[in-house]
């Protein structure tokens, strides 16, 4: 009886996955869609950018700093050509790790979460560790979608001051 309760228990999880689990596949994807390779064609270039823009809201907004710059960025056309934009400049490949999502669990159809995001360029030895928050709001079909990412320097560590 146990057993059967086990797998009931598991086939609902399955069936039925909560929020959470619906978003950490969500950055799952958006992790395996943003990274890329040197030998990359500009057809699958084009089709990341488009299966990155499934992500987002119609008016999402980003705002990340890097070291040595700032994207602010509004809207999924802004986002797709700073995408191909971004990938012509930069050839040679960028693997990006999306890891330890904290969630929060906000007004009903919101969620906030802060995950670390590491990039590393082929070209470039240096890795970019920063810590984002992505805003969540649930759109058509109750699908995940991103409103914001946001660099949250409060959480930031090192020794800048």
């Amino acid at each position: 009886m146990a057993g059967l309760g086990f797998l009931g228990w598991k086939a609902l999880v399955f069936l039925f996955p909560s929020d959470e689990i619906r978003i950490r596949k969500k950055l799952n994807r958006l992790e395996s869609l943003v990274s890329y390779t040197p030998n990359t064609s500009p057809l699958v270039h084009l089709a990341a950018a488009g299966g990155i823009l499934e992500m987002f809201t119609q008016n999402a907004e980003l705002n990340i700093q890097t070291d040595s710059s700032t994207w602010n960025i509004h809207g999924r056309n802004e986002i797709k050509t700073s995408v191909l934009s971004s990938r012509q400049q930069e050839r040679s490949g960028m693997q990006v790790s999306i890891t330890d999502p904290v969630f929060e669990f906000e007004k009903r159809g919101s969620i906030s979460t802060l995950a670390t995001v590491t990039a590393k360029w082929e070209s470039n030895p240096d890795t970019m560790v920063r810590i984002l928050e992505f805003k969540w709001v649930k759109g058509e079909r109750n699908q995940w979608l991103i409103s914001s990412i946001e660099t949250r320097k409060d959480l930031e560590w090192g020794n800048k001051m």
